[in-house]
Parts: structure tokens; sequence; C-alpha cells
């Protein structure tokens, strides 16, 4: 059942506010915060938030830079706010299929010494409470289905049965957001000179035997299972002494239609290297995210004629660093003050804007694979971004998968023990969420599924992290499984035909993250 705000009923079909932020994210609960808080009058705050509490669609590394948290909250809430331990040590491993080679320095963007460790679903929570201690209301488990329109100019969102009107939008709905594309198909000027591109990042949670000595220590991979053609890596955090984060993130761009991210993700942890950090542990939660990729060249504008795109619906992701919180929250703050300011954004308002500057052709040069990328990384930030020179062009997500001849999946392996899951024992500890006629998944042409096995062996069938998409009978045609979605959006950008019409679950429905 959705929750409104008192006085708020359902039978009205239309609402007023001062702002209207759609996403209960860091990006969308620091414009709330600010603009609640600095704002002379009070004003009529709405967040929608389409999980069934905040946070619950929240999933991230993640290694937090505070400055921007530390400006925007008091300091008692600052205080109050659940980060995890300091990182203490880091290192930098490139990975075979059964050794590891811990390189001897780790590469100045990614070093991450004195900095926190947080969960951003915790964090959401947090900032929620704070938010709503402001006077902003949050409504959970409410989506919004579409922009509202006066001209040109967006004028708040529909939602389902209602229309909010407000003389400010705030979009900060994640990458790939639906309200997002909208406003970037009405008026593309906005988009940024490259095109977006992303990475899908899949992460488990586990539960390990007391081991106090590596809390607070991080390491990151390159290499095993992803290769020289796709560009990507894993993660390993310890949060405390019994529960490590580990994660695999890989590029969307990738060429070959047989690649499946769920078993290069079960092949990355049976590595001897990250075994060694999990050994004895067990899965306890499990999820999937889409992550900005683009850098410098593929930012949108943060603002339009009566809405700002924050966080990552802007591409605000330092890839090289692999940071984004920082961003989404700095992000945040400016639209607020833009609002109260009467003005457009200020890109001096979002400091770390810079990092991205100094590595602006960082993630295109991987293009090229993995040692040219990394010689053009190096090259970017010793040249403090004046090399490589000029633009290159990012590899296009769903043009860019060759024909395959491969035979469809017959489905992922089972369960090998409680660190190696199978599809559905992950499924079970992403903690869905289901309600009926929450149906969000249609092919929108069964014609195009057939051409598509024939000419890529149905790629969907592997790229979906939550197994969404499976082979019906026939062989030739794709069954829906939409309780299975974790949300990510990945189909929507890698179906090499465009064929899949995925729209926002209403209800709460979905993943229920809880510590990641």
């Amino acid at each position: 059942m959705l929750r409104y705000p008192e006085g708020v009923h359902s039978s009205q079909a239309q609402l007023k506010a001062d702002a209207v932020i759609v996403g209960a994210g860091p990006a969308g609960l620091a414009c709330a915060i600010r603009l609640s808080r600095r704002s002379a009058a009070p004003r009529r705050i709405f967040v929608l938030e389409k999980s069934a509490q905040p946070g619950g669609h929240l999933l991230s590394g993640a290694v937090l830079r505070p400055d921007a948290l530390k400006n925007l909250l008091t300091p008692d809430e600052f205080a109050a706010l659940p980060l995890g331990p300091v990182i203490g040590r880091d290192s930098f491993h490139a990975l075979t299929p059964s050794r590891s080679f811990r390189l001897p320095f780790v590469p100045p963007k990614m070093r991450m010494k004195g900095l926190p460790l947080v969960s951003a679903s915790a964090l959401g929570r947090a900032l929620a409470q704070i938010a709503t201690k402001l006077g902003v209301e949050i409504l959970t488990g409410q989506t919004a289905d579409a922009l509202a329109w006066a001209g040109d100019r967006v004028a708040g969102v529909a939602t389902a049965g209602e229309t909010i009107l407000s003389p400010f939008t705030v979009l900060a709905e994640g990458p790939a957001g639906l309200l997002s594309r909208e406003l970037f198909e009405r008026h593309p000027e906005l988009r940024g000179r490259n095109r977006q591109t992303h990475g899908l990042g899949l992460k488990e949670i586990v539960e390990i035997p007391a081991d106090p000595d590596a809390v607070g220590s991080v390491a990151h991979t390159f290499g095993y299972p992803l290769g020289l053609a796709v560009y990507g890596g894993g993660f390993i955090y310890h949060f405390d002494a019994t529960h490590v984060a580990l994660g695999l993130a890989l590029a969307l761009d990738y060429a070959d239609p047989s690649v499946q991210p769920h078993e290069l993700f079960r092949r990355w942890k049976r590595h001897p290297l990250v075994q060694a950090h999990v050994a004895g542990g067990r899965a306890i939660e499990y999820g999937a995210r889409l992550v900005p990729e683009g850098g410098w060249h593929s930012l949108a504008r943060l603002e339009a004629p009566g809405a700002f795109v924050i966080g990552d619906s802007a591409g605000l992701v330092d890839t090289m660093e692999l940071k984004g919180l920082h961003l989404a929250v700095e992000s945040g703050m400016a639209a607020a003050d833009a609002i109260l300011r009467g003005g457009p954004v200020r890109m001096e308002d979002i400091p770390s804007l810079e990092g991205l500057r100094r590595t602006a052709n960082y993630r295109a040069a991987f293009r090229a694979g993995l040692p040219l990328g990394m010689a053009a990384a190096g090259l970017a930030w010793l040249s403090g971004g004046r090399a490589p020179w000029g633009r290159i062009a990012q590899r296009d997500e769903r043009a860019g998968l060759r024909p395959g001849d491969g035979q469809p999946p017959s489905g992922g392996a089972p369960d090998n023990g409680p660190l190696d899951l199978g599809m559905d024992s992950d499924l079970f500890l992403a903690h869905l969420r289901h309600r009926e006629g929450s149906e969000h998944i249609e092919i929108q042409n069964p014609a195009k599924c057939r051409e598509c096995f024939q000419t890529y062996a149905a790629p969907c069938l592997r790229f979906c992290p939550a197994a969404v998409y499976a082979a019906a009978d026939d062989g030739v045609s794709i069954r829906v499984r939409p309780d299975n979605c974790v949300q990510c959006r990945c189909c929507t950008l890698k179906c090499p035909f465009d064929n899949i019409r995925w729209e926002t679950p209403q209800h709460g429905v979905g993943p229920d993250y809880r510590n990641s």
C-alpha cells in the first residue's frame, strides 16, 4: 500500500509541492535536506522513493569521501551516521586463473587509506531520518511514471492516478532512469558530448569467522575472469570483524554476447585470493546495480527548464577513483542552492568535478583493451587531464554486440557450497518483495526475439543478473519472470534490438537491501 503524507489521499487527482525529488538516494536526500534547512520559509518538499523503505534499493561498494556530508549536515548529524571503519590497508592485484600478483603500489586515484567504508542502504536510511525531521515528506513505495509538462518546461511528475505539480522537479533516480531518458529525448541538448556508458556491478555480503585484524582492509583486482577485452574488476572490503563485501563490476560495452555476468562473478569468487578473504564464510545478501562510467565527456547538463538532474542520473561517478557518493551529495546540494538562488547550477558548487576533468578520457581509452587503457589512465593523471588529447568516443553498449553462434544457456550451475551460490539462491538473498499485479516488463515484438535467437543467441538470457529472462519451450521466444527483477535496468541498455519495455514497478516491490 502506498504511503502518503498527512492530508494527502490517493483519490486526489492533483497535488502541489514547492519541490518534488524523484529518488531517496544520497543525491536526492542531500538536495531535500539542504533545501529544507536553508529555505527562509517552510517549503513542501516531496521525495518519491520506489522502494518500500528508504535505502531498500541502494547498493554500492562503498568507500566514502566524507567532506560533502560534513558540509551538508550538522556535526551531531554527521557523528551519528552509520559509517564503517576507516581503511587502514589497501592493495591492488592482477589476477590470472590461479594466481594473483600484488602491484608494488596503488594507483594514486585508487588510494583509499583514511577513508571510511559505508553501507549505501544504511546511509540512505540515516539521511532519510534527518530529512524527515526537517519536514521533508518521503513517499515510499511511490513511483514517478512520467514527467508532467507545460510546453517544453517540466511542471512536475505523474504518479499512479495523480499528478504532482511543482516549479522544481529534481531527478535523482539513478543511472538509466526512465524520467531522465524522457527529459533527454525532449531536450537532447542536455546530453553529454559522448554517449553515456555503464558498468554492471554484482555484490554479495559474506559473513565470515571473526577476523578483527582484517577490519578496514580493502583489495581491488583486475584481469581474471574478465580478460583483456572487458573493462572492469573486483573489490573486497572488510566492513567489520565478521562481514566482507565482495563485488565484481564489468562494463556493458562488451562485444561477446555469450558473456554471463553472474557466472563471471562466481568464477571470480572461486579465485584463491578471494577465497583467502572469506574462508569459512557464507553469503547473506546479494544485489546488482548499474554504474554510470562515461565520465567528463558523458556528463549531462544538470539543469533544464523546470528540472535538475543530479547524482548517477547525470553520470556523476568518478570511474577511475571508484567513487560516486560524494559527487551525488555535492550535486544534490548544488541543485538545492540553485533553487534557493533562482539560477542555474554553479559548477564550482561541485568541487569534485575536477577529478573527472583530469581523467576525461579515462573510461573511453579502455575501448582499445586493458593494456592501452591503463597506459592512457596513467598519462591522463600525470598530465592533469591534458592527455590523451581531444575526446575519445564511447562504444555503443547495444550496437556493439557482435553476432554469436552459441547456444542459449541451459541455466547456471547449481549451488556449490555457501560461498558459491547459483542464481536462485542469490536472489533469495536479495530479499525480493513481491506483489500480484506488479508486472513491469514486456517483450514488445516477439518476432525480434526470434531474430535475436538466430543472430545473438538471445543475450538477455545471460546479461541479466537476476535471470528475469528465460527461453520459452519453443526455443525461439522469451519468457519473462518479473518477480526476479532487482531493478538494475541493465536490460534497457543491452538488448540488441531495444525490444524490452521496462517500467518502474509500483507498490515497493523489488529488492530490500539491508547491508549493501
